[in-house]
């Protein structure tokens, strides 16, 4: 225009980006950040939709992508006072998993508020898809007071097996598994040695899972020497397990479902398993035996010693205050399943 002077641009420069070019840099940039974003998600989750966006299916087999309409078939009370209840579901024969993890848990979801909430089958899937799960009622708990009042009959919805526990067998020496409703402190849980597996009140389901997939399904050797059966079918674990778990008394101790296995298989194979419960106090209960006190340092270190887990302190080093060492020959994993606070 006239009286205007041309603005100069330095050489080799652009004209500034129109503001379409701009609108579309930046929208081709939040869809790259979309892009990465939903695949780290993908990624961490494990591909599972979560439970307000996953559909319902009767005809696709068990998945965590979705939920499976499921019968309720029995629904019991477990305890004196009605806190804790056993309750089974039956998934239709052509809906099931041949081979799901050694341990997992299924989300159940309140069809009321659309909440859902993790469970461990005490027996994982059975053949005949029969879960049996070991449910406790919380006063703050809206799912697990939904899941009490179900009827046998009634329909509930599933999705899952999720992994829970990567379980490799024969990859420690010693497992210790501890459950307290306290917590622990101080917790001298910083070893590398073998599994433990401590557990309080219905925290004991998963393990009793990994047992159960261990110990129900294994022929005795009496009748596996009669089938001549092989060696190897005879060896059992390489690892030693202990279950530490306690409860408050006695009668808030395991059902016989869970206790009555236990001890069966701590009598049958006391080579592999040990198991230890303990209680705040014994109460009335009659036939249960339990020490009496929580797991604490002292009871974790006592089980250490008995297990060869340290090594013992010599006379002079006694005398000196020296305590035992840890024993860094054998490889122990200790799993711990109770309170945060």
């Amino acid at each position: 225009m006239p009286g205007q002077r041309a603005r100069n641009l330095p050489r080799g420069s652009k004209p500034p980006a129109s503001l379409a070019a701009r609108v579309a840099f930046l929208g081709s940039g939040v869809v790259l950040s979309g892009i990465l974003l939903g695949a780290v998600f993908y990624e961490v989750t494990g591909g599972a939709a979560p439970s307000r966006a996953a559909s319902t299916s009767s005809a696709l087999p068990l998945s965590s992508t979705h939920f499976t309409p499921v019968e309720v078939t029995q629904s019991s009370h477990a305890d004196a006072d009605g806190a804790h209840k056993l309750i089974s579901l039956k998934v239709p024969p052509h809906l099931s998993v041949p081979t799901p993890p050694p341990v997992f848990s299924i989300y159940l979801k309140d069809s009321d508020i659309q909440v859902e909430r993790p469970y461990t089958p005490l027996k994982g899937l059975e053949d005949d898809g029969t879960m049996l799960f070991w449910v406790k009622r919380y006063d703050h708990g809206e799912v697990g007071r939904w899941f009490h009042r179900r009827k046998v009959g009634e329909t509930v919805e599933i999705r899952g097996p999720v992994r829970t526990f990567d379980w490799k067998e024969d990859t420690w020496d010693e497992v210790v598994m501890v459950g307290s409703r306290h917590k622990i402190l101080p917790c001298p849980l910083n070893m590398t040695d073998g599994p433990m597996k401590i557990s309080g009140g219905t925290g004991i389901t998963p393990f009793y899972q990994l047992l159960h997939n261990t110990f129900a399904h294994r022929p005795q050797a009496a009748v596996a020497s009669s089938l001549k059966a092989p060696a190897s079918s005879l060896d059992g674990l390489k690892t030693h397990i202990t279950l530490m778990h306690a409860s408050s008394f006695s009668a808030s101790l395991p059902p016989p479902v869970i206790l009555d296995d236990l001890k069966s298989w701590a009598a049958q194979y006391p080579e592999e398993f040990t198991l230890k419960t303990f209680v705040d106090r014994k109460g009335d209960a009659s036939g249960v035996e339990a020490t009496e006190g929580r797991i604490d340092v002292r009871s974790i270190d006592q089980t250490r010693h008995e297990r060869g887990l340290m090594k013992q302190p010599s006379w002079l080093e006694w005398l000196r205050g020296v305590k035992g060492k840890r024993e860094h020959q054998k490889k122990v994993l200790f799993v711990v399943c109770g309170p945060e606070r």
